[in-house]
């Protein structure tokens, strides 16, 4: 393995982040959602993940992705420049002292089913839907219903099960982001475990939707005609294909359309048109769940008929 390559390979590319650009929220070792700061990026947009051991970006805004070295040369640095910064030849900033390696403290893990439990009870005991809910399209028996919980910073917890029913994993999702993220798991090294809706495996087809809260939505609205999956964002986990109908929902915007192609070549299936309006989510409350229902019952048929040539 060549040196550059092997420097990409083994780079912390969030710390190389908050050290170039301490304004962008980045933390050293921390996947999350950052504010490409060189663009003058307000709202964070700027995705820094792993996968299979190294670590890539993702420009939602711009829809620009790649390794370490594409995100210094989307930075504004000159090829030779990216080489140098990778390489170790060119100074760099230090960490602010906040972001500093400290050495971590123990901490017990977390007990996932008495964690869940707790929440849930908190959220039975909420007099109002949660701010954190607010606008997602559902009600607070709903979410009740679902399994959902509270936590007490009024942060959601959704539960993920795999097929067989096991809690494999817990959605965090944020009342206000925190350190630019806005979800995370409860427990780490859990992966990003799909959705399943309740019941799955007994429709004749199913739904696969980038986002899981966008999945409850949706499994509300049609889950009496088709089974709903929820992927944790464009490059979570994808379920198995079953051989079964299958129907792609992604976002309207740049990262939605990119990912497009890729889950169809995983999973087969009908690629549906964005719905209009935003996410399911914010189409079920601004509109009602009877149209979201209607409005994805129409994209199925007519992707359907398309792939049939009728």
């Amino acid at each position: 393995m060549d040196p550059l390559t092997q420097a990409i390979d083994t780079v912390d590319l969030p710390e190389l982040v908050a050290r170039l650009f301490p304004e962008s929220g980045a933390r050293p070792g921390r996947p999350g959602l950052y504010r490409a700061v060189w663009r003058g990026d307000r709202k964070p947009s700027l995705s820094l993940f792993r996968a299979r051991g190294v670590w890539f970006f993702k420009d939602h805004a711009t829809g620009e992705s790649g390794n370490a070295y594409h995100l210094l040369l989307a930075a504004g640095f000159s090829k030779a420049e990216a080489v140098e910064i990778l390489l170790g030849e060119r100074p760099l900033p230090e960490l602010p002292k906040r972001l500093r390696r400290r050495k971590e403290k123990h901490k017990p893990p977390v007990d996932l089913e008495k964690a869940l439990s707790e929440a849930q009870a908190r959220l039975r005991e909420a007099r109002e839907l949660p701010e954190v809910l607010k606008g997602r399209g559902l009600t607070l028996r709903e979410a009740v219903l679902l399994g959902m919980g509270l936590s007490p910073e009024g942060d959601l917890y959704l539960p993920i099960h795999d097929l067989e029913g096991r809690l494999v994993a817990v959605k965090v999702r944020h009342r206000e982001p925190k350190e630019g993220q806005r979800y995370r798991y409860l427990t780490r090294g859990c992966g990003t475990p799909p959705w399943y809706g309740p019941g799955y495996g007994k429709r004749a087809g199913v739904l696969v939707v980038e986002g899981e809260l966008n999945a409850v939505a949706l499994y509300l609205a049609v889950g009496d005609l088709l089974d709903v999956v929820g992927v944790a964002g464009v490059n979570g986990t994808l379920p198995e294909p079953d051989g079964r109908p299958t129907f792609l929902l992604l976002d309207g915007d740049e990262a939605g359309r990119k990912a497009a192609e890729m889950w169809q070549q995983e999973l087969g299936g009908y690629l549906l048109a964005p719905l209009e309006g935003g996410d399911a989510c914010e189409v079920a409350e601004a509109l009602g769940r009877e149209a979201l229902r209607k409005e994805v019952l129409a994209r199925v048929a007519e992707a359907f008929l398309e792939r049939e040539g009728v």
